[in-house]
């Protein structure tokens, strides 16, 4: 069973009120965005309830209850929902739809995490704690920003691409560098200086305050460092 993860206050006040609707025989509907948690938030309560897609659903259903991960994709909602009349569903959705509030007597809504500060920082601590063990990392820099764009997805994905980096040395990373440049070779050696040159120049930025501890640290003249900064559009 998985656990949904609920230190902030919103995400707590969703986990108690999907809590006590589950011990009532009505329709559940989640809402939020992709990788909020909402099927994490349904394995949590709901213990061995069949998951399905939408495209998955069978024509007759043997379980008196059931989840529907993507709700959102059911064209029409009362042709499906008299199809499985009888049947308990449990439902999450990425859209708004005022029809769902005929099928669902309670509608609850996750919010981003980009809202959810405290639920960032355990989710984040979470994965970086699994990633140490399967990388079998004894050191972890965990002090860096991850990805919120597309919520627990992209978070999680930032901590296993750092445990992942963590990992290599030099010789590894110029294999990957290697067979990542080889697909690109025939757009020539100087479009492909971006490449190199742009990370380079990110971490000189986050290192050193100004142009000229750059320069210096970089060994280029300044001159050389403000055209290579204005060519890949970064502010001075």
């Amino acid at each position: 069973m998985q656990n949904f993860i609920a230190k902030s206050p919103s995400s707590i006040k969703v986990y108690n009120v999907v809590k006590a609707a589950a011990k009532l025989p009505v329709n559940i509907l989640i809402l939020g965005e992709a990788g909020t948690g909402k099927e994490t938030l349904v394995s949590s309560l709901f213990d061995k309830i069949p998951h399905y897609s939408v495209a998955q659903m069978p024509d007759k259903l043997e379980s008196e209850a059931v989840f529907v991960r993507d709700f959102e994709n059911v064209q029409d909602v009362i042709a499906f929902m008299r199809r499985f009349k009888g049947v308990r569903i449990i439902a999450a959705a990425t859209d708004e739809r005022a029809i769902y509030e005929e099928y669902f007597p309670i509608i609850v809504t996750i919010p981003p995490l980009r809202e959810r500060p405290e639920d960032v920082e355990a989710l984040k601590k979470a994965y970086i704690k699994k990633a140490r063990e399967e990388f079998e990392l004894e050191t972890f820099d965990e002090e860096f920003a991850v990805d919120l764009s597309k919520n627990a997805i992209s978070l999680k994905r930032s901590v296993y691409e750092r445990a992942l980096f963590a990992t290599m040395d030099d010789e590894k990373m110029m294999q990957m560098l290697e067979e990542f440049l080889e697909p690109h070779i025939e757009e020539g050696y100087k479009a492909l200086l971006r490449f190199f040159e742009i990370p380079l120049l990110r971490a000189a930025k986050k290192r050193f305050r100004s142009a000229l501890a750059m320069s210096k640290a970089l060994q280029l003249n300044r001159a050389t460092l403000t055209t290579k900064l204005k060519r890949y559009g970064f502010k001075e």
